[in-house]
């Protein structure tokens, strides 16, 4: 989906839930499976919803290095 998504294809990100006891590979891949796109998906605000687009330099750290931070 990553690139062309449609904003009513992405998925909330506050919808997502993921085990905090799940081994760190595992909740990744949980993660990657609920939010189906990780470059775009949509957030909640106080009074409306953002469409996000992620991108990352090729230099530097992968997706999966960006979400073993965020899940260590």
């Amino acid at each position: 989906m990553s690139g062309n998504a449609k904003t009513a294809d992405l998925v909330e990100i506050t919808t997502v839930s993921v085990d905090k006891y799940l081994p760190q590979s595992e909740r990744c891949a949980e993660f990657k499976r609920q939010i189906k796109d990780i470059y775009n998906y949509k957030c909640k605000g106080k009074n409306e919803t953002f469409t996000i687009k992620a991108s990352y330099a090729n230099n530097g750290a992968s997706i999966e290095e960006c979400l073993r931070g965020m899940m260590a």
